[in-house]
C-alpha cells in the first residue's frame, strides 16, 4: 500500500538559482515517476511565484521571510512542513559548515535542530543525491554526523562526498553513491531556444565560446584563503579571453545561473575589446529549463558554478572548469575529465588562456567522454528516485531494492 502523498524537500531554494531549480524539477519529475502518480512537494523558499509558476508538479511553496516567521530555513513555516510531511528529502550542498551558525547562510544547524521534529514521529528523512561539504570545524562534524545518522538512506553525488560521511564517523549502513539529480532535469527544446539566442544577437548555429562566472571568486576554493579580490580577477579574466579571441575570433556568451553574478558578469563582458561580439543570456529572464536549453547549443562552456557546468555537460555540451569551490574538482572527476579544470592557484591570464585553448581544440574528445559518461551518470542519479518508490511500498520491498542498488 503507498504511503507517500507529501514529501517536504529541504535545500536551497531562493528563486534566484537555476541549478538548485533544476535540482527540485528533477527530484519531483523523478520521484513522480518512480512513484507511479504525482505526489505534493512543500518546498521552503525565499520566492514562492518562482515554485508556483515554473513547475508543472503539485507544489506548495513554504515561506522563509521574516514575516512569514522564519530566518530562512529556520522558522515555524518549515517546522510545520516536516510534521505534515510523509517524507522530507535534503538535497543540494547545504551540508556544510561555513558561517554554521549564521541561519541566513547556513542550512547545516537549521537542519540540525529541525530534523527531530520529523524522526521523532517516524517521519523518514531521505539525502538525496547530496553533496557533503566543506566541513572544517569540530562543531560542523559534529553536526553532519548527528544529521546523517538520522536518515532512512543516503545517497551522495560524488565520491568526495561518500569520503567525508565515513571520515567524520556515519555509521548509517545505508549510503550509497550516486549522482547529481540535475543531470535529469528539463530543459527546453531548440525550437524554443531559437528566440532567446534571437533576441541576445546570436546565431544559434554559430560556433561560441560560453563563459560562467561566480561572484564569490577564490573566496571558497580553499580555508583560509586570502582572495585575489574583484579587480585582479576581472583583470586576469578580460586578458585571457582577449588572448583566445585572437587565435579563436568567435563571439562569447556569457549565461548566469544565479541573479547575484549579473554584476561580476557585466562588469567581465566591460572589460573585454569592443571587437569581440558578446551576449548576456540570465536567468533573471529566464528560467532553469530555458537557461539549459541555452547551454546546450554552445560549443563549450568554461564555467565556475558547478550547476552551469553539469546542466550543460547533460546536454553533451563540452566543458571546462575553474573550480572557485573543490565540489567542481569532484565532479570534473566523476566526468572522467579531472584534468579539465583550472585551479585558483593557477589563475593566470596566460594559464586561462591556454585551459580555454585547449579545452576549444578538444572539443570532439570531450564530447565523446560526455556521451559514454553522461547516460551513465543519469542513470546513477535516477536510481534514488526508485529508492523513494521502494520506501513508498514499504520496509521489505525497500531492504530488497537497496540490495540490488549497488550499495557501496
Amino acid at each position: 500500500m503507498s504511503k507517500l502523498q507529501t514529501i517536504t524537500l529541504l535545500g536551497s531554494s531562493s528563486g534566484r538559482n537555476s541549478g538548485d531549480a533544476a535540482l527540485i524539477a528533477a527530484i519531483m519529475d523523478g520521484v513522480d515517476r518512480a512513484c507511479g502518480r504525482p505526489l505534493t512537494y512543500d518546498i521552503p523558499t525565499l520566492r514562492p511565484a518562482y515554485i508556483r509558476d515554473h513547475y508543472p508538479n503539485r507544489t506548495r511553496p513554504v515561506g522563509m521571510m521574516p514575516w512569514h516567521g522564519a530566518l530562512r530555513m529556520l522558522g515555524v513555516p518549515t517546522a510545520r512542513a516536516l510534521i505534515r510531511a510523509d517524507a522530507v528529502i535534503i538535497f543540494d550542498a547545504v551540508l556544510f559548515d561555513r558561517a554554521l551558525f549564521n541561519p541566513l547562510f547556513n542550512f547545516l544547524s537549521s537542519i540540525h535542530l529541525l530534523l527531530p521534529l520529523a524522526s521523532r514521529r517516524g517521519i523518514p528523512i531521505i539525502g538525496y543525491n547530496v553533496g557533503v561539504g566543506p566541513v572544517n570545524t569540530p562543531a560542523g562534524r559534529r553536526m553532519l554526523k548527528a544529521v546523517a545518522e538520522r536518515m532512512a538512506f543516503i545517497t551522495v553525488r560524488d565520491q568526495d562526498s561518500l569520503d567525508l560521511l565515513h571520515e567524520v564517523g556515519v555509521e548509517n549502513p545505508r549510503i550509497r553513491l550516486a549522482a547529481d539529480a540535475a543531470l535529469n532535469a528539463p530543459s527546453l527544446s531548440p525550437a524554443e531556444v531559437e528566440p532567446i539566442f534571437r533576441a541576445a544577437g546570436i546565431d544559434r548555429d554559430q560556433p561560441k565560446l560560453g563563459i560562467n562566472v561566480n561572484r564569490y571568486l577564490d573566496t571558497w576554493a580553499s580555508a583560509g584563503r586570502v582572495s585575489m579580490g574583484p579587480e585582479a580577477f576581472l583583470d586576469t579574466y578580460a586578458e585571457a579571453l582577449a588572448g583566445f579571441h585572437r587565435e579563436v575570433p568567435v563571439p562569447m556568451v556569457f549565461v548566469t545561473t544565479q541573479h547575484h553574478d549579473v554584476e561580476i558578469t557585466e562588469a567581465l563582458r566591460r572589460r573585454l575589446p569592443a571587437s569581440i561580439q558578446t551576449a548576456l543570456i540570465d536567468n533573471r529572464r529566464h528560467d532553469h529549463a530555458a537557461i539549459k536549453g541555452v547551454l546546450r547549443h554552445l560549443d563549450l562552456l568554461c564555467g565556475m558554478r558547478l550547476h552551469s557546468l553539469i546542466l550543460a555537460s547533460s546536454e553533451r555540451t563540452p566543458v571546462a572548469g575553474i573550480t572557485y569551490q573543490p565540489k567542481v574538482g569532484y565532479y570534473f572527476r566523476e566526468l572522467g575529465l579531472a584534468d579539465r579544470t583550472l585551479s585558483f592557484d593557477d589563475f593566470t591570464a596566460e594559464k586561462l588562456r591556454a585551459h580555454l585553448l585547449r579545452a576549444w581544440n578538444d572539443r570532439a574528445e570531450l564530447s565523446a567522454v560526455l556521451q559514454k559518461r553522461i547516460p551513465e551518470l543519469q542513470a546513477k542519479a535516477a536510481g534514488s528516485a526508485g529508492l523513494v518508490a521502494a520506501l513508498d511500498q514499504g520496509e521489505e520491498a525497500f531492504a530488497a531494492r537497496w540490495d540490488e542498488s549497488g550499495l557501496r
